[in-house]
């Protein structure tokens, strides 16, 4: 006996139907499956490239911190009628919102770091204006800076390659 004689032998009208239906389901969860798949990839792409444009921001706002650090130059900060204080507190606000919005592990990690020291050199410098200026942490807390929106900028350029 062959595999169609006993087929046509033993599989009547309710047999071809589970059969079918067995097939459909296994069709359906393939596509279902493949769907899941393209969705995760989707999900993820987005998580990356919400990532990237946030990396982008900081990096734009930091360059207003750069330009407010070098309005605090030793130079100016010693001019008869300066107000220092302002323009520090103004600084620290934006590393303030930068820092909140970089994470503390993974991409991004390593520009909160310099920023962190960026933060510490400023502060530094701030503690030197009620004798002397320092030159050298006004210098490194603006290296510093520039350092994190190089880092921010590199790093959201090689997110956004990735995604």
């Amino acid at each position: 006996m062959d595999f169609s004689s006993w087929i046509s032998e033993n599989m009547d009208f309710s047999s071809w139907i589970t059969v079918i239906g067995t097939v459909a389901s296994l069709a359906s969860m393939a596509v279902a499956i493949r769907q899941a798949r393209n969705a995760f990839k989707s999900s993820n792409d987005a998580k990356k490239a919400m990532a990237t444009v946030q990396l982008a921001a900081v990096a734009e706002r930091l360059k207003s911190a750069q330009e407010h650090i070098r309005d605090l130059a030793p130079d100016k900060v010693t001019e008869r009628g300066f107000k220092s204080g302002s323009k520090i507190d103004s600084v620290r606000r934006e590393f303030d919102t930068a820092m909140s919005a970089l994470p503390t592990s993974g991409v991004g990690s390593s520009a909160r770091v310099l920023l962190s020291n960026a933060q510490a050199s400023l502060n530094e410098y701030y503690s030197s204006l009620h004798q002397e200026p320092n030159l050298d942490e006004w210098q490194t807390s603006q290296k510093l800076v520039q350092d994190t929106i190089s880092n921010l900028t590199s790093t959201a350029s090689i997110q956004g390659i990735n995604s």
